[in-house]
């Protein structure tokens, strides 16, 4: 492979699957073709003279064209690949009550012929199995019975374009192609997982230990009978955790049905659905791979979210197969990722451009259009809910929450367990809730498989929640924002789980201030004004608050921070760039920790991670206490190896491991230089500050970073700085000895390095540093589930105008409290793009189930409603970010939490607006004429 030294430099042991050496690389960027996007800001001053930076790192690549993405890659922008590129086309069933009977072939014009065709049988015989994680059946089989609308049946391989496109053209919407036989009965199964969160507060209130709770008591699970979930009958109050959970279920059951007949308590009943959405990111997926079997090597560019993952599955998939003998080296190289917060998190897709690999000839490109994408990719889990909220009539205290959700995860089961568990423990949204029952199912369907969409099931959950509660406003008379602030959740009370949150919460702030803003405060007359100077226009005002998670549970960023001889700061981390910005915010943190923003950036980092030598067992979620006991006393053990990336998770988990690197960085390599410097065997703790870019304690001479580099180099001193850290809710902390002393971090593993000069992070150049001692926090925190949040509100105007059920957005403003800023820029930039994804799901995103879905084919942008930029009210909205209460407030993970309040805000702005109350979105153009004149057809 010309241009390309296969050494042990360039495949670095990641981790070795039964002789297979897994290597994760950035696209080697072919000389004159394009240019490196995080280099290419050197061009101009990124950084600016104001707080915030002048434009994002990554800024000058966008607009010069030079960053591109995984889908723009072809076999001669790789150096070292054959440049003769092939591409494959995957055959879907669009249909899936009749059984498989094969593909005709005679449908392939003449002069397209795949050289290459892969089906079921094919893969069988070389022993190629999907992950676990993804199920089974990658390819039906003849004779079987689709699995759901979109289930891959072929694989075919061409050796140019031409004969592809042909062959893509004659195949893609040919109804004749995909044989059916006999009619079959749909595939059933049991639900993918099922969740009961019961608690009932204790008898001293919301910061009493509580009378019963999954994070005091524990969880249990139903068994499934005719695959539906039964949950347990028996209740004894002195039982087991599942008779003591059945009991309290029962209690609040019988008690809210008892004072509603009492007269004291007044129930909001109703059931919400909310629809199937495609994410609609920017490049559909793609891969283009090449087996290159001279030198037993697979190379993969990918469009992955989760390359971590991705390439630890994708050795055991080959390991475990017939061609482990000829593999001896995977390289997954990473690239830029076009959006998608969620949609490449754990895609299946990746797994079917490996198999093209393997079976081409010269390297092969998979990419889906649009119509594939739709018909293939993940979507949003709909959710159907049936809730009871109970108030208090006296005092308007929420006295009950009863929820049951049946969320539908499609044919395969992805992230489905953990999206419903988490709708369900995001339901209370800001809300106290003294007593609570809610259960949460996420079954198996025939529609095309959902995943990790934007808002992971709490926008479906908490945007009932707020319907709910407008209604009872409502219903009660009490000003909506009022009711709200009775029912505030408060620092130190316990959410639905029984877990005390470990962010303060300023729900309080934001609702007072939208209820001062004028468009709250004066909707009665600015509602008669427009409606008189309007004729025929119908106009409301709908308000509504969320906060919502961030955080897996099992969050393992790594970072690393490193400076050479003249200065300058490099560094990786481990998130990928989905459109966040994370480059910036991340080279920006080493500003008030090293004197200046990092020069260099690599996100998307996989490699360099060997170097800390870590290794992982069981699953962080289900592993027992006694398990993680015994492996910590392993230093080089940890939890969670490698995350994917998240859209809401870079500015808190990704910032703190990139944090601790900087810290550690200035306590170990500068400050040493800076004491020989300054000819002072010690300095006061926190006594040195930055000012201007040198560092400065008291009178002394100020040092600029190019000196201290210098003399840490010139000393041996530390030069770089690589962590690993673990979040269960909260952070692991570690002992390490350094220099002779005990240092102690927020991390569970460090490699230091000594020297170098290298602007890219490499593991080669760092040395492990084993801990002396570890704490990491106890599993049963799984229980938990969430303790950050991050909130948002939002005022909502709109006008209807009832003959066509078109609306308008009058005015929108948005309420924000995400801690520390890193760059408002970014921040801004996310509320806007979460005000459009919010006011699409309320009002256009649409997509039937089963077989007028996108499962069928025949799905595109001509027929999948999305915002336009005359359905966003670019001129009239503002928004307010709250300023951080403290210097030391975290910052919050506000990415997914945006658009959630924006989809309840529009209903109730409707329901002001007509009087028509919707519990079912999207609230379509045609729904709402339909609503507004029943007589007309």
């Amino acid at each position: 492979m010309e241009g390309f030294n296969i050494n042990r430099r360039n495949f670095i042991k990641l981790c070795t699957v039964t002789g297979i050496t897994v290597f994760a690389a950035p696209v080697l960027w072919q000389k004159g073709k394009a240019q490196n996007p995080e280099t290419a800001r050197d061009v101009l001053n990124w950084r600016g003279a104001g707080s915030d930076p002048a434009f994002r790192t990554d800024g000058v690549a966008k607009v010069t064209g030079q960053k591109i993405f995984g889908r723009d890659f072809r076999a001669r922008d790789m150096p070292g690949w054959k440049p003769q590129q092939h591409y494959a086309l995957v055959l879907r069933c669009n249909r899936v009550e009749r059984r498989f009977d094969g593909v005709d072939w005679t449908q392939l014009p003449a002069e397209a012929q795949p050289y290459a065709k892969v089906t079921a049988e094919t893969l069988a015989e070389k022993k190629l199995k999907l992950p676990a994680f993804y199920g089974e059946a990658m390819l039906l089989s003849e004779g079987a019975s689709p699995l759901y609308y979109g289930h891959a049946v072929a694989m075919l391989l061409f050796d140019d374009f031409e004969k592809y496109a042909t062959a893509k053209q004659a195949l893609q919407f040919n109804e004749q192609v995909i044989r059916y036989g006999a009619q079959t009965p749909p595939v059933e199964r049991d639900p993918y997982a099922s969740w009961r969160i019961i608690r009932v507060e204790g008898p001293q209130g919301p910061e009493d230990e509580d009378l019963y709770s999954p994070m005091q008591d524990g969880l249990f699970f139903p068994n499934y009978r005719d695959h539906k979930a039964e949950w347990p009958r028996a209740a004894n109050l002195s039982g087991s955790v599942s008779e003591r959970g059945m009991y309290y279920a029962q209690q609040i059951r019988a008690t809210t049905e008892r004072e509603a007949e009492s007269g004291n308590w007044h129930l909001v009943r109703g059931e919400y659905r909310t629809q199937i959405v495609d994410p609609m990111m920017m490049e559909p997926e793609a891969a283009n791979v090449w087996f290159d079997g001279e030198r037993q090597t697979l190379h993969l560019v990918l469009t992955s979210q989760s390359p971590q993952d991705f390439q630890e599955l994708a050795a055991h998939m080959i390991a475990e197969s017939a061609f482990a003998a000829e593999i001896k080296n995977i390289v997954v190289h990473s690239a830029v990722v076009g959006g998608g917060f969620g949609a490449k998190d754990h895609s299946i897709f990746p797994y079917y451009g490996l198999v093209a690999g393997l079976f081409g000839t010269a390297p092969v490109r998979l990419a889906n259009n649009r119509f594939e994408q739709f018909q293939a990719g993940l979507k949003r889990h709909p959710f159907g809910m049936r809730n009871t909220l109970a108030i208090d009539k006296k005092n308007g205290k929420f006295q009950a929450l009863i929820a049951e959700m049946q969320v539908d995860g499609g044919g395969r089961q992805n992230f489905s367990a953990s999206v419903s568990m988490v709708g369900a423990s995001a339901i209370q949204s800001i809300y106290y809730l003294p007593r609570n029952d809610i259960s949460s199912v996420a079954n198996q369907s025939m529609n095309v498989d959902s995943g990790s969409m934007r808002g992971y099931g709490t926008l479906q959950t908490m945007t009932a929640m707020e319907m709910m509660v407008n209604q009872a406003a409502a219903e009660l008379g009490i000003d909506p924002i009022e009711l709200r602030l009775r029912n505030a959740f408060q620092d130190g009370w316990r959410n639905t789980q029984g877990a005390v949150p470990k962010v303060g919460v300023r729900y309080r702030e934001l609702l007072e201030r939208a209820r001062e803003h004028p468009m709250w405060r004066d909707r009665m007359e600015r509602k008669r004004a427009f409606e008189q100077e309007n004729p025929g226009y119908l106009f409301g005002t709908g308000y509504a608050i969320a906060t919502k998670d961030y955080g897996t549970g099992a969050a393992a960023p790594s970072a690393a921070v490193q400076f050479d001889t003249a200065g300058r700061l490099s560094m990786a981390v481990e998130f990928m760039e989905m459109g966040t910005g994370i480059g910036t915010s991340q080279s920006l943190l080493l500003e008030t920790v090293l004197g200046r923003a990092a020069d260099h950036c690599t996100v998307g980092e996989v490699d360099a991670w060997h170097a800390l030598q870590q290794f992982q067992t069981e699953s962080p979620y289900t592993m027992s206490q006694q398990h993680q006991d015994q492996q910590s006393a392993n230093p080089l053990w940890t939890p969670v190896t490698a995350m994917a990336s998240a859209a809401s998770m870079s500015s808190y988990f990704q910032s703190h491991a990139t944090q601790q690197a900087a810290e550690i960085l200035f306590q170990q390599g500068l400050l040493p230089a800076a004491r020989r410097l300054w000819k002072r065997n010690e300095l006061e703790d926190g006594q040195t500050q930055w000012r201007e870019g040198k560092l400065h304690y008291g009178n002394l001479p100020p040092l600029a970073l190019e000196q201290l580099a210098a003399e840490a180099h010139r000393n041996g001193d530390v030069t770089g700085v690589m962590v690993h850290s673990f979040n269960r809710w909260e952070w692991a902390e570690a002992d390490f000895e350094l220099h002779g002393r005990q240092w102690t971090g927020s991390i569970d593993g460090l490699a230091l390095r000594r020297g170098g000069s290298a602007e890219k992070v490499s593991a080669d150049e760092y040395q492990v540093e084993k801990r002396s001692a570890v704490r990491y926090p106890r599993t049963a925190l799984n229980n938990a589930m969430v303790t950050y949040y991050a909130p948002t509100a939002a005022l909502v105007e709109v006008v209807v105008n009832p003959g066509n059920g078109e609306v308008s957005i009058h005015g929108l403003q948005n309420y924000m409290d995400c801690g520390r800023t890193i760059v408002r820029p970014l921040v801004e930039g996310q509320i806007e793009g979460g005000v459009a994804m919010g006011i699409g799901h309320a009002l256009y995103e649409y997509l039937p189930p089963l077989a007028e879905g996108a499962g069928n084919g025949t799905w595109n942008l001509n027929r999948y409603q999305v915002p336009l930029a005359k359905h966003v009210p670019v001129w009239n909205q503002q928004h307010e970010i709250l300023p951080p209460a403290t210097e030391k407030d975290p910052h919050k993970g506000i990415a997914e939490v945006v658009m959630i309040p924006i989809v309840a805000a529009l209903a109730e702005a409707i329901y002001q607006a007509t009087g028509k109350r919707f519990n079912e979105v999207p609230i379509t153009p045609e729904r709402l004429r339909r609503a507004l004149n029943p007589q007309v057809l």
